[in-house]
């Protein structure tokens, strides 16, 4: 997948094909205003304020507390962005803006837009990382107040591929016991406690955001069916008798060493034929990696949070296999493109 300029007309596209083209100002100046005004717009609420009824500058300008200049400059923008309409002075959702930004959506991403403001801040030091290797460490420096954030962010994401996923996993009989490690937000598991009711849940994540995951599941209603063990993964025992375990957005933030230590450790909390599910943004395989934008780009941006990077499926693959999983399988996703399912099966109990 790549991010780049969309020609519209024939010209345009002569245009992009010409040594004279400047791209470097269409990939700078135009993706980061993009970016911002979008956040701007989430920010400032107009999308939800716009539910209802179209509105014009002047009211949205009253009813934000804005500038009504600058606040009629960023409806259009969002206008030609696609996620307004305008029609005699007044603006409206597109439904684009209907779908993914509003606060209420089944599908929103609200939540992930506003956590940007916090990622915008950590590219800001993306030279000082490259320059001298100090990456930003985010899960031991985030406030209490970007941990929430971050957690709620990330859920956004979770909500377009947890039916998909939890589909994907399949059991010859109903599980009972799920193992959810560096689980955050939890709505991966609370989307398969509400497929199996027998199903019982135990997360492993750092404090805060154990905290926020607390909350969120007593809000869906499952506490009763979650205990939550706090502490870093590397540390924090896991218990035994699983019959699934979830390593969702967690691979990227490790080294090596520890992945391989974790999945060793998943593979004896298992039952015999039980399963380890790692959803990941895998970078391409070395000899495609010139052509992977979107994940060279996350290999970065890794490097920068956590001083890691983005690992490739047959990596992760082989510490799998080498943990004891007698097979493993990938499974692409329709809902998250960006991103893939590795599925590794503990080998079953020999009978006698």
């Amino acid at each position: 997948m790549r991010i780049g300029i969309i020609p519209e007309r024939l010209t345009e596209r002569l245009m992009l094909g010409s040594r004279r083209f400047p791209r470097p100002l269409f990939d700078v100046m135009g993706t980061m205003l993009f970016s911002r005004a979008l956040m701007a717009g989430v920010h400032f609420g107009l999308f939800d304020r716009l539910r209802d009824a179209p509105k014009t500058p002047e009211e949205l300008a009253e009813e934000t507390g804005c500038n009504r200049h600058g606040l009629k400059l960023l409806l259009d923008a969002l206008v030609a962005c696609d996620y307004l309409e305008r029609d005699a002075g007044r603006y409206r959702n597109s439904r684009l803006a209907a779908r993914w930004l509003l606060s209420d959506s089944p599908q929103s991403l609200a939540n992930f837009v506003r956590y940007n403001y916090d990622q915008w801040e950590w590219v800001s030091e993306l030279e000082q990382y490259i320059e001298h290797g100090e990456a930003r460490d985010i899960h031991q420096k985030l406030t209490e107040r970007a941990w929430r954030s971050y957690m709620l962010g990330v859920r956004d994401l979770a909500t377009l591929s947890a039916d998909e996923v939890t589909s994907r996993l399949h059991f010859p009989t109903p599980p009972h016991r799920l193992l959810d490690i560096g689980a955050g937000h939890c709505h991966y598991s609370v989307t398969l406690c509400r497929r199996y009711p027998t199903l019982r849940a135990t997360v492993v994540d750092l404090e805060p955001a154990a905290r926020i995951g607390q909350e969120l599941v007593a809000q869906a209603g499952l506490a009763e069916r979650f205990e939550f063990r706090v502490g870093n993964l590397a540390d924090t025992p896991f218990g035994q008798g699983y019959d699934l375990a979830l390593l969702f957005n967690v691979v990227h933030h490790l080294d090596e060493k520890t992945n391989r230590d974790c999945f060793a450790r998943v593979h004896t909390a298992l039952e015999p034929g039980g399963q380890l599910a790692v959803w990941e943004s895998f970078r391409e395989e070395r000899e495609k990696q010139e052509k992977d934008q979107l994940g060279s780009l996350l290999g970065l941006f890794f490097g920068l949070v956590s001083r890691r990077e983005a690992y490739e499926f047959e990596q992760v693959a082989g510490w799998a296999r080498e943990a004891g999983f007698a097979t493993v399988r990938r499974r692409r996703l329709r809902t998250a493109p960006f991103a893939s399912l590795l599925i590794a099966r503990k080998e079953e109990a020999r009978r006698s």
